[in-house]
This record gives structure tokens, sequence and C-alpha cells, in this order.
């Protein structure tokens, strides 16, 4: 029997010209198993099983527009020719199980770690990221044009290969988002100083994407940052007037969120006090694209009450989707009982193994039971039995064996 208390979240919404079958999609995550940048089995078969989960919409998180703009060796790649058929197996592979597929794109910027891409670390401007201990090479005019072409042929493959939405990311410090914040971008040229000019970077790429190809309108989104939590950063003032230029350009929704690297102490405080949420609400506000709100939000009752109370349109869970990819349906069952959380929600600093950057080896794991393992020797078994050795203590400690396997 459906659990009739969430009406709102199961209630049709049409973006572009697609109807979601309701208000859940799964927030960006990358697993850092693509193969020299193209798209593997264990990638194809993470994101089918988040769609089988009963999102509307999965984001895939996140393929950069480039090598240069990676953040690590292992993760996707847009543009580029050679990638397009296993994009477009991967696209195939959501849409088998009635959802939609979203792809995130970005540059790493002056965030990025040669230790981690091998690659020249460049930005808008000098910046050092106290977080990596590198400072960025300020990027030429001609390196810029080098980056925008690389974001259209990103934006249009992502096209090709059949993705029904492309979210370009301009947030957390990622380059996009670093043309846009005085705390990165200190040039005084065409790309620095006014908003205009900080934005002219963004406005020159869908531009040139729309004119390449008009159907790619409307189904763009953008992921934006409400607060860096620096002097001189974005805030949520000054995103208030970015979203009123990006609606220009007929968007397809907006992802709400805050925080660079080295600030990521306070996104996390924000997130608990649902900080995050409350940004939504006020860029809902002043728009009618369709706006995502995210971050913190562990159960489909809190995205309920988002939607009722109209700070949002849509809601996106990652975490608690990696813990336990049945969540929704035991939910809408009225089987809350039987739902595996994610360990590092109840007990902060417990579990991270689905941040890769945070791992040495930079892999990517779950250790709950319920969870998606690897089809490949990315885990071996014993490592699998450890970590389910590991969540049963953990178990214990946060439920007091409650919670059994």
């Amino acid at each position: 029997m459906l659990n009739k208390k969430f009406k709102h979240l199961k209630k049709k919404i049409k973006i572009n010209n697609k109807f979601f079958k309701n208000r859940i999609i799964s927030s960006p995550i990358s697993i850092n198993m693509a193969s020299k940048g193209y798209v593997t089995k264990n990638i194809i078969n993470f994101f089918s099983n988040l769609a089988k989960s009963g999102v509307s919409m999965v984001t895939i998180g996140a393929a950069a527009v480039s090598e240069q703009g990676n953040d690590t060796l292992n993760g996707m790649i847009l543009g580029p020719n050679k990638y397009l058929n296993k994009l477009k197996l991967l696209s195939k592979s959501i849409k088998k199980f009635n959802a939609y597929s979203s792809i995130q794109i970005y540059h790493v910027g002056a965030q990025g770690n040669p230790i981690h891409n091998k690659q020249e670390i460049v930005g808008p401007s000098k910046y050092f990221c106290k977080s990596i201990g590198i400072e960025c090479k300020t990027l030429s005019l001609k390196e810029i044009k080098k980056i925008k072409d690389d974001f259209i042929q990103a934006i249009i493959q992502a096209e090709n290969a059949n993705f029904d939405f492309i979210e370009i990311h301009l947030a957390h410090g990622y380059l996009l988002h670093e043309f846009l914040s005085k705390h990165f971008n200190k040039r005084t040229d065409l790309y620095g100083k006014s908003l205009i000019n900080r934005f002219r970077l963004i406005s020159e790429i869908l531009e040139d994407v729309y004119k390449k190809n008009p159907k790619i309108k409307g189904k763009i989104g953008f992921r934006l940052s409400a607060n860096d939590y620096v002097k001189n950063g974005l805030n949520i003032n000054e995103l208030k007037k970015i979203v009123k230029l990006i609606d220009k350009y007929q968007p397809a929704y907006f992802v709400i969120t805050a925080g660079l690297y080295e600030t990521a102490k306070f996104k996390y405080i924000d997130m608990k006090k649902g900080k995050y949420w409350e940004y939504a609400k006020k860029i809902k506000q002043i728009t009618k694209t369709a706006v995502i709100a995210q971050g913190g939000i562990t159960n489909i009752e809190d995205g309920e009450k988002l939607i009722k109370k109209k700070f949002c349109d849509l809601f996106g869970m990652a975490q608690s989707l990696i813990a336990d990819p049945g969540l929704i349906k035991k939910a809408l069952n009225k089987k809350e009982k039987d739902i595996i959380p994610c360990i590092a929600h109840l007990k902060i600093g417990a579990c991270h193994r689905c941040r890769y950057l945070k791992q040495k080896n930079l892999t990517f794991s779950c250790i709950t039971p319920t969870s998606w393992k690897p089809n490949s020797d990315v885990l071996s078994k014993n490592e699998i039995k450890k970590d389910l050795k590991i969540w049963k203590k953990l178990n214990n400690e946060v439920y007091g064996n409650k919670k059994e396997i």
C-alpha cells in the first residue's frame, strides 16, 4: 500500500518538454572510475542502479571538459568524439529505468591538484589554494578561448549522446565559478571587474552553443553557489543578479549549493542548519525556472516538506541514496524501518568512503550492506567483507544493535 503522506513529491512537473514522474532527483555523484576519460562498466552500473531507485532524474557528476579540467586521472571527460559511444551507453542505461539523465560538466580550475591530474593548474587570476598548497597560473585570453571551446564541444557532445539535460557546474570554486567570484577573479580585462564581465565567459559559451545547436536551448541546468563564505566571494544577493542573467538564456533548472574547498567546514555547518534550503527558497522567489534544493536531505519526508512550503520545485539526494538505493521505494511503501541510513549522516566523521578525494587511493565505496558495489577489481571481495565488518561496528555504536545485516 502506497504512503499517502507524500502527495506533493509525487506530483508531476514539466521541465522543457519533459514530464518528471516525481520531484526527487539523485544529486551529482562522481565515483572516479573512468578509464582514461572513458565511461566504464562500473560507471554504467552505478548510475543505472540509481535510476532503478525511483528518482525522476539521475545527475551524473561530474565530467570534465578536458584533461586539464579533470580533478583526477580517473574522471570522465566529454568533448572529443572518441568518448561519444560509451557516453551513449550511459544515457541509454538510465532511460531503461524510466528516469531522465543530466550530465554535469566542469573544469576544476584553480582548485586542481597536479598530484592527482598531472596537469597545469589554471585560474582567472593567481590564486593560492590553502587546502592543496598550489598556486594556479593566470589564464591568457587565448587559453580562455580554448576553455570556452572545450565547454561548447562538451555540451554539444552531451546532446549528441542523448542526455536529457546538461548541468553546468558554476559552484564550489571550480573554474566558471572562479570567473564569477571576485574572491578568485582579479582580472582587469573584459573578463574581470564588473559582474557583466565576470559573467562574460558563461554568456559566450551559451550563445555559441545555441548558434551551433538551437535544440539545446531549455536543456541546460546550472549548479550555483549562494555563499562562498569569504570576503569578496559570492553571496545570495549577488547570486540573485546572476540568476537574472542566466534566465535570459532559458535554463532548465537551478541547483542551489554553497562553499569552496577552503570553506568546506562553514558549508557543512550551514547545511546542518538547513541554510541551503533557505538559499533555494530565496532563488525560487525571483525566478520561474525550476529550483532544486539539496544538501543534507537524508529522507523523502524532508523533501515533501520543502516542496509543500515552496522552498523548491524538486529536491536532490546523494549520500542517502548511495547507502540505500531502495530508500525511496521503501518509504513510499511504508517500510521506512527497513531503510539503511548513511552512517556519516548519523555520526560526523564516521565514514567518507564515497568522497574519493578524501581517500589516499582516490577510491569510491560505501560500507552499508545495501549499497552498490563495484563489479571489478577496484575493491576485492575481502575488502568488501572488511567494509561490512566496519559497518557493523559503527552500526552498533550508532544504533545500539537496532539495525542488523
